[in-house]
């Protein structure tokens, strides 16, 4: 898979964390997109891509100001998809209680006849 970064000329790409950083940016914006368009195939695609770079990432000791400044924007990249993974979830698990609870009430009303004044009682 080609790299999804454009770098902006030399000082953008300066040292190799600078670019996996980029890198990781670009995986977690277009990422980010492709959730938002449905399209999980893509997005998972991009997530491989971006676990490459994750180690090439370091963990930040060593960062210059160029850095630090990237590693900054990958972590706002990173919360944005994750956010969007989260809100995609919640709404997944609220949508599954509906069908869910359907589900109880079309077992519960199955054969079930009512009298006046009376509950609900379910004939066999």
């Amino acid at each position: 898979m080609s790299s999804p970064a454009e770098p902006n000329g030399a000082a953008a790409t300066a040292s190799p964390v600078a670019f996996a950083l980029q890198e990781l940016i670009a995986c977690w914006d277009q990422g980010y997109a492709a959730l938002a368009n449905g399209d999980l195939e893509q997005l998972a695609e991009l997530m491989a891509l971006a676990d490459e770079h994750l180690v090439a990432a370091g963990d930040g000791s060593k960062d210059g100001p160029h850095e630090a400044r990237l590693r900054s924007d990958a972590q706002s990249s990173r919360g944005r998809l994750e956010h969007g993974m989260r809100s995609g979830l919640d709404g997944l698990a609220a949508e599954l209680t509906r069908v869910r609870q359907g589900a109880k009430v079309l077992r519960g009303y199955g054969n079930a006849s009512i009298g006046l004044g009376g509950n609900v009682a379910r004939t066999v």
